[in-house]
């Protein structure tokens, strides 16, 4: 009878030793860089990063309407929208924008998801870098 106890206490710290391993390997997959990052520093490192790729998921026509130079639109609300996204270099350094960060931080998620190295977000998005 008294096995009984020694045995689930046992048993149990085992079971909280596996959960334990199980979650620092989640925690140590998770590696890359992941900014939300004010304009300053937004174009600061756009100019030091070399082959970076400069990111517009605002819709066609707000992109048409005005972006940053050199940027590509590929349009969050299109159905293909991951498919697009994971046609891009994984390797290169991502600048993210949409209109004011909504769009753009789902995307830095997603992104995070799909093992994505190095992505940084514009904070206030396109509204935020024309003031």
């Amino acid at each position: 009878m008294k096995k009984i106890p020694y045995l689930l206490i046992l048993s149990s710290l085992l079971l909280l030793s596996c959960q334990q391993t199980q979650s620092n390997q989640t925690t140590s997959n998770s590696t890359g860089i992941f900014e939300k990052i004010s304009k300053d520093v937004f174009a600061k490192k756009m100019k030091e990063k070399t082959n970076e790729i400069l990111v517009d998921v605002r819709t066609p026509e707000e992109h048409q309407a005005g972006t940053i130079q050199n940027a590509i639109n590929i349009n969050f609300y299109d159905k293909n929208f991951e498919e697009q996204i994971l046609k891009l270099d994984k390797s290169k350094p991502l600048f993210i924008f949409c209109k004011s960060g909504g769009r753009s931080g789902k995307t830095l998620n997603k992104m995070k998801d799909l093992e994505f190295t190095e992505v940084y977000e514009l904070k206030g998005g396109y509204s935020g870098w024309k003031n």
